[in-house]
């Protein structure tokens, strides 16, 4: 791909290829409490299918993050369990939040702000314990600006987390705080994806997709989509293929900013085709997913309120749109119930929509239809989905 630049993070804070060097190896800046001290998640998870009554399950779980809390989901049996709290001040902006889950499914992090009394707003990363369902204490991250995506490498041993135009890493296992990886004036993160077969993490700019390469700690020059960032706030605005052959990225586009996603080769960074939605009217594409087997693309469009399918194998002929069901919010809620988020689980539950009234919509991709609604925490955002080892 395109040439990289050096970057002052220390490679081993990043890389899953340093998965046995110890934690005194990671170049950190700040110190942390340790495994032992209840800071890091160490035992396997639970899902109640009571609220509040821990059972187990072999099922996915998907965690909905929201300005207060995190509603962890079955995903089989659509029951939402008791939320956790998140120990913040203030109410942070609508979407500036984003949660992720470790590959072994025993704990989460969100990153939100927090703004204490009397203090200015700072970025937080939030580790959860999902056996106990409780959050430890905010990690201050550096920098400042929009908080809104998080990802966990592939050793489920550093946090990565958006913090304005910088990439912050954050060991686990001691919540020491890496030195930030800036990318540069005007760039600020607005997503990111891990490859699932490599240690490239694709970030989400204004001016298109920069590739980090997380073994030698080096960001490379921006690939040009052509598209604009969504005004929906949502870290899963980009997506890896499974097979880690294909970025695809939503946005709009010319030559009118109507709703676009185009397909870049991870290889050579080369874009592809573009898959223009003007057809059906769609103006504003905030997420996507990927469906396990690579064969759909599932488009959020918060603009028109309804998931839009792209093929992969014809993506210049996407199906037309599917409504989300009226009423599908809270009753309670205000604003509109456009859709900010969609997820697929790797196994056969379908996919899931977080929408902007409190509820994830189940939703079958083969069948083309939703589910009932599943009521959540107020002000959900986005989602991840874990399934526990």
């Amino acid at each position: 791909m395109a040439a990289t630049r050096r970057s002052p993070i220390a490679p081993a804070v990043w890389s899953r290829h340093h998965r046995t060097a110890p934690a005194a190896r990671f170049a950190l800046v700040v110190a942390g409490c340790s495994v032992l001290a209840g800071c890091s998640v160490v035992a396997t998870p639970d899902s109640p299918t009571v609220p509040g009554t821990p059972q187990a399950t072999a099922g996915p779980v998907g965690y909905v993050v929201c300005p207060d809390s995190v509603t962890p989901v079955e995903l089989r049996s659509h029951l939402a369990e008791a939320p956790i709290p998140l120990p913040v001040d203030g109410t942070p902006p609508l979407g500036d939040y984003a949660v992720a889950v470790s590959p072994d499914g025993r704990s989460a992090f969100v990153v939100t702000q927090s703004t204490p009394p009397g203090q200015s707003a700072r970025n937080v990363l939030i580790p959860i314990d999902l056996t106990t369902r409780h959050a430890g204490s905010p990690i201050v991250l550096p920098g400042n600006g929009t908080s809104g995506a998080v990802v966990v490498m592939h050793d489920g041993r550093t946090v990565l987390a958006a913090s304005g135009t910088t990439v912050v890493p954050v060991d686990i296992a001691t919540r020491a705080v890496g030195q930030p990886l800036d990318l540069g004036a005007g760039r600020t993160v607005s997503g990111m994806a891990l490859s699932p077969t490599s240690d490239i993490l694709y970030v989400l700019v204004p001016d298109g997709v920069v590739p980090v390469d997380t073994a030698t700690a080096t960001a490379g020059v921006p690939i040009v989509t052509g598209l604009t960032v969504s005004s929906v706030s949502s870290p899963h605005g980009l997506v890896v293929s499974p097979d880690g052959a294909t970025l695809w990225v939503a946005g709009q586009g010319p030559p009118d900013f109507g709703g676009r996603v185009v397909p870049v080769s991870t290889a050579t960074g080369t874009v592809g085709t573009t898959t223009s939605f003007d057809a059906f009217g769609i103006t504003d594409p905030a997420a996507l997913a990927v469906t396990p087997d690579g064969s759909q693309l599932l488009v959020a469009d918060s603009a028109n309120n309804w998931i839009d399918t792209v093929l992969t194998a014809d993506p210049a002929q996407p199906l037309p749109p599917l409504r989300l069901p009226t009423g599908s919010g809270t009753a309670s809620a205000s604003g509109a119930d456009h859709p900010t988020d969609v997820v697929t689980s790797p196994e056969d539950v379908g996919a899931f929509v977080v929408t902007g009234l409190g509820t994830v919509l189940p939703y079958l991709p083969t069948h083309r239809t939703y589910g009932t609604p599943i009521r959540v925490c107020t002000g959900a955002t986005s989602m991840a989905v874990s399934v526990p080892t």
